[in-house]
């Protein structure tokens, strides 16, 4: 099973028997209406990405001694997937070392489980006769700031 981790922390599994991790982009994009009615694209910066972790559990988490004025990193659960008509994918390199991605060809409409070779970013996953796309799948590794969490406990009950 695959577990969290925040700022070196694993986050024990009867601390995180309900968990969710949502990834949302971030950018920095201006749309201008001009005189003649276009529109003109401004962008600053792109391809950064917020996560957002909610969970509980028996125990608590136990990541108060984290120093959260300090960037954090990260080592996600949730996975993340690249899909390509290509077998050659690049993945970010920002991503779990102790987890290796994993590769999918479609074909006839299923998924299916094939073998991947990584050169640095690089996914290379083994052609499937017939294949229509390709996905790769990885587990982001994210250095961030992050605010403390906030922690509710049932004192009556179980969670």
């Amino acid at each position: 099973m695959r577990t969290l981790i925040v700022g070196g922390i694993e986050i024990p599994l009867r601390a995180s028997l309900t968990l969710t991790q949502t990834y949302e982009p971030q950018q920095a994009v201006t749309r201008l209406r001009m005189a003649d009615g276009s529109l003109v694209q401004q962008i600053s910066w792109r391809d950064k990405l917020l996560t957002s972790i909610d969970g509980s559990g028996t125990i608590p988490a136990g990541l108060h001694l984290i120093d959260f004025t300090s960037p954090v990193v990260i080592k996600c659960v949730a996975e993340r997937v690249v899909t390509s008509a290509s077998n050659v994918i690049d993945i970010p390199s920002a991503r779990r070392t102790d987890y290796p991605p994993e590769g999918r060809a479609l074909l006839n409409g299923k998924w299916q489980s094939t073998p991947v070779a990584m050169s640095v970013d690089q996914a290379t996953l083994t052609i499937v006769a017939g294949a229509t796309q390709y996905q790769c799948i990885y587990w982001p590794e994210i250095t961030c700031y992050c605010d403390p969490p906030t922690e509710t406990r049932g004192v009556r009950n179980a969670d």
